[in-house]
């Protein structure tokens, strides 16, 4: 043999060689092959947890915010009509307030009337008093024609004098 090789020492180094592999193989490649395919799957299981927890969070977060949405349009939609309610009440209060300002300004009108009728009732009474005093003015002097002209038409300018006055008044 030359180099010193022996053909049946390589042999029992490759069947030695062999052994130990499939050794290796079974006692080694298998358990940590199954560890790694456990983390594997661990991890894998964990992620899956991880994302629907994701998945979970999202739709909880897009519940809160529709419910945020909602309140927020209550919310608007209670504030007109607390404005609504408001004017609604500002306008019944003014309309109040003018009525009871019409009812015044009738009440007022009716004063100055009832005022009006007691001045032209003073003024027809003191007419009759100045008729009465006339006449018995007239009854008193010396009646003549010339004197009962006067006394007339001084009776008949006192009397336009109080119709005019009356009008104006009016």
């Amino acid at each position: 043999m030359p180099l010193n090789i022996d053909i049946l020492q390589i042999l029992l180094h490759a069947f030695n060689f062999l052994i130990l592999a499939g050794g290796l193989v079974l006692i080694l490649y298998k358990p940590v092959k199954k560890f790694l395919d456990e983390r594997h799957d661990y991890y894998e299981s964990k992620e899956a947890e991880i994302k629907e927890k994701t998945e979970e969070n999202e739709r909880m977060r897009a519940e809160y915010e529709a419910k945020l949405a909602e309140a927020k349009e209550e919310i608007a939609q209670m504030r007109l009509d607390a404005e609504k309610e408001v004017a609604d009440t500002t306008k019944a209060s003014i309309t109040e307030a003018r009525e009871k300002a019409q009812a015044i300004i009738l009440a007022a009108e009716q004063e100055a009337e009832d005022r009006k009728e007691h001045i032209l009732d003073s003024a027809q009474a003191e007419i009759g008093e100045l008729v009465v005093a006339a006449t018995q003015k007239l009854l008193s002097d010396t009646v003549t024609p010339e004197r009962n002209t006067e006394l007339y038409d001084e009776f008949i300018r006192l009397a336009d004098k109080t119709i005019a006055d009356k009008r104006a008044a009016k």
